[in-house]
């Protein structure tokens, strides 16, 4: 759980104590959500209060939006959709601004994307999730994700035609029954189901009761969306269908079953793994998709960086060892054996795999079925497979003890043993094994490489532009890893062919484990995960998270996604020590370097109690509100100047001991107010920082020449512009005692 600023504003104002918060913070890490609903929904607060109180400890604006819809004038700057997504109200706008309703303020993903979107600067307006959700529905009904039905479906006819497990089942053709008068609507309704979630791409559909109604929801690049909803009387019609066509008992409810159908659709073959489970209000069904087209995947599309490729097919042509590829279910683990396959076959070896299921048929290898009931388990599949004198042997899953023995006694008697594993990381493969009981010593002669693996969704091509990330994510990096030194970092805007996800597709992020002398010496004798992983790092092991930072930083996938998926371990903070160039948030970023130790406490008072004062001159709402936050939790009184002008008249007048400027403002320009600023006696000492997008050298040469102390190009991390106005002034300090 993560301690946000908002926490920390809710225990300020009394409306949470600790244990409170805590459960407030595991709920929404777990569940997602704002706040205020949650502390409402626990009955630790009323939701407006929280608003209310959120609003005050940032300096914001409080609106309840009670008021006729029609005296808002929203925008038509956003689209309906994105308003549903991101809870935003716009409220209306000029030629620079745009006022937004938010319930969290400091989303700075959606203030950029907003921004981006309507090419004005946002000023946030705080209000709750209720009273947003209560004028979306008013405004724009049509959005609302809870209001599709299977109604919508009703003049869409079915593209596909579904198969049954096996000949004594029927077998349904969509394109012929469609034409049919008397076609059963479950039937009917079913069937677009299943093609709908084939030509969305979905990896899985989920079938789920609830008190009210049947809710469909299709896994979509790794991500849930509700897609239909069906009225609770066709519930039971619509779980038995998918039974029926499944090979499934539809008179036992109270047990979980497994089946299997097949769907073709636009001459693809799509085979389905359906499974029902029984809950509160009913069967559960989900139905996994496996698209036949995805046997013939190519190692390069896997996603593999260019030096772990050559080291991982430099493994894969070894005569023998165990290879283990290794993550949790949905991690693209089944993809990545096939993608190895396909390099490695060829008419002279014999490539025999047992599998539990066989996802994909692949020509040129012998596939074997796991089939409890008829003893075909995979330790006993794995003992006849070495009978067949196999040169390559891939095991589904190695999930027992009896099964890693005779895996890894193939592996060191001639055998390349391809394999998976449920585990976290790559080094905690090797406990794994261990804690099965397979003598540390058997382990290390037998595993060549471990390769660990997720998937991140891809940034859409077709609306991914560049875009420096928000504030708040590049705040959660932290002292993690190093930032490439020019980074790309893109995201989506949303359009049509991502559904306005900004995401379309995955892609791998790995991190490669080679078993070296080194890492062997450690496993023989039973080292400890973190031991493993530090002798793996050493020899040029990337981990997971900074595969995806780099990934994040060349612009394949953003920042946001590698932390959701992969965020980072105590491995990657020990190692970054004090960093090189790192980014920061939403209009701050990559700075010149400074360690983490630089950031110190607060500043102290000075004499007669006044606290450091740093006054901020910025035109961008979002900008602002960063900043000023992070600097008074540093211990600094924050003034702020919307204008040059104004800023050199607040100078004037309240003698700051920083100045924080912009260099493009309204009013006055940054480098006319410096001027203004030093040639003044009673400001002239005064430390003065230039904070701006314009990364020019002409600019900053010309920011220095004026009298700024310092030049720093937006973004920038905000503890590492708290150390920069620090460092500043200590030296308008030293400038004071030289000058008294």
């Amino acid at each position: 759980m993560t301690r946000s600023p908002v926490g920390d504003i809710l225990l300020k104002a009394g409306l949470l104590d600790e244990q409170g918060l805590a459960r407030v913070l595991e709920i929404q890490d777990r569940d997602g959500g704002t706040p205020g609903k949650i502390v409402a929904r626990l009955g630790l607060a009323d939701e407006g209060a929280v608003a209310r109180a959120i609003a005050q400890g940032l300096g914001l604006p409080f609106d309840a939006l009670d008021s006729d819809p029609e005296s808002v004038e929203p925008t038509d700057v956003l689209p309906p959709e994105f308003c549903w997504k991101r809870m935003v109200v716009p409220l209306g706008s000029d030629a620079r601004s745009l006022r937004l309703a938010m319930a969290n303020p400091l989303d700075q993903s959606t203030l950029q994307d907003v921004e981006f979107r309507s090419d004005r600067w946002v000023r946030a307006v705080v209000s709750t999730e209720t009273a947003i959700v209560r004028l979306l529905k008013r405004l724009h009904p049509e959005a609302d994700p809870a209001n599709r039905s299977y109604d919508l479906l009703a003049e869409v006819s079915p593209v596909g035609v579904l198969e049954a497990a096996d000949e004594s089942y029927e077998v349904v053709d969509p394109n012929r029954l469609s034409k049919e008068v008397a076609l059963p609507p479950i039937v009917r309704l079913v069937n677009l189901i299943l093609t709908d979630a084939a030509k969305a791409g979905a990896s899985d559909v989920h079938v789920e009761p609830e008190e009210q109604r049947l809710q469909v929801r299709h896994r979509v690049d790794g991500i849930l969306h509700d897609v239909l909803a069906v009225p609770k009387h066709l519930q039971q019609s619509v779980v038995s269908r998918l039974k029926i066509i499944s090979g499934m008992d539809i008179a036992e409810r109270r047990k979980p079953q497994d089946g299997r159908s097949r769907l073709r659709i636009d001459e693809r073959r799509i085979d389905l793994r359906v499974s029902s489970l029984p809950t509160q209000h009913g069967e559960k069904v989900v139905i996994r998709l496996l698209d036949s087209a995805n046997a013939g995947i190519e190692m390069a599309q896997l996603g593999l960086a260019a030096d772990v490729q050559r080291t991982f097919q430099e493994l894969l042509s070894r005569p023998q060892g165990m290879i283990l590829v290794t993550g949790p279910t949905g991690s693209g683990k089944t993809s990545t054996l096939y993608a190895s396959l396909n390099w490695v076959k060829s008419r002279a070896t014999n490539i025999i795999t047992v599998e539990d299921p066989i996802e994909y048929q692949m020509t040129g290898v012998s596939q074997v079925q796991i089939n409890t009931r008829a003893g075909v388990t995979f330790a006993a599949g794995l003992r006849s497979i070495l009978r067949q004198d196999p040169d390559i042997v891939l095991v589904g899953e190695i999930r027992d003890q009896e099964t890693a023995d005779i895996a890894l006694e193939a592996a060191q008697t001639g055998h390349l043993l391809l394999s998976t594993m449920h585990t976290n990381d790559a080094p905690s493969s090797v406990t794994r094994l261990l804690d099965l009981g397979i003598e540390p010593f058997v382990v290390a002669s037998s595993i060549i490489g471990i390769l660990a693996q997720r998937l991140v969704r891809r940034v859409c091509p077709g609306c991914g532009v560049e875009r420096e990330p928000a504030a708040e994510t590049l705040a959660r990096i932290g002292e993690a890893s190093p930032i490439p030194a020019t980074p790309r970092w893109r995201s989506g805007q949303g359009c049509e062919a991502c559904h306005q996800s900004g995401f379309r597709g995955r892609i791998g992020i790995h991190e490669l484990l080679v078993v070296d002398d080194d890492v062997r010496e450690r496993i023989t004798r039973h080292a400890a995960d973190h031991q493993i992983r530090e002798a793996a790092r050493r020899a040029g092991m990337r981990t997971l998270f900074e595969d995806g930072l780099a990934k994040a930083a060349a612009g394949q996938t953003t920042i946001e996604e590698v932390l959701r998926v992969a965020p980072p371990g105590n491995a990657e903070r020990r190692s970054a020590g004090s960093t090189t160039v790192s980014p920061g948030p939403a209009g701050l970023g990559p700075t010149a370097t400074t360690p983490a130790a630089a950031v110190g406490p607060a500043g102290a008072p000075q004499a007669g109690g006044r606290k450091d004062r740093v006054l901020i001159v910025e035109d961008s709402p979002t900008v602002v509100t960063v900043v000023k936050y992070f600097l008074e939790l540093e211990g600094f009184e924050v003034l702020v100047a919307e204008d040059g002008q104004i800023g050199l008249e607040m100078a004037l007048r309240e003698m700051p001991d920083v100045v924080v400027s912009d260099l493009n403002m309204p009013g006055m320009d940054g480098l006319s107010m410096i001027r203004a600023i030093r040639q003044d006696d009673r400001t002239r000492n005064a430390g003065i920082i230039m904070l701006t997008s314009e990364a020019s050298v002409d600019a900053e040469t010309e920011g220095l020449a004026v009298g700024a102390d310092d030049y720093i190009a937006k973004p920038v991390e905000p503890r590492r512009l708290a150390a920069r106005v620090k460092a500043v002034l200590a030296r308008a300090r030293g400038r004071m005692a030289a000058a008294a």
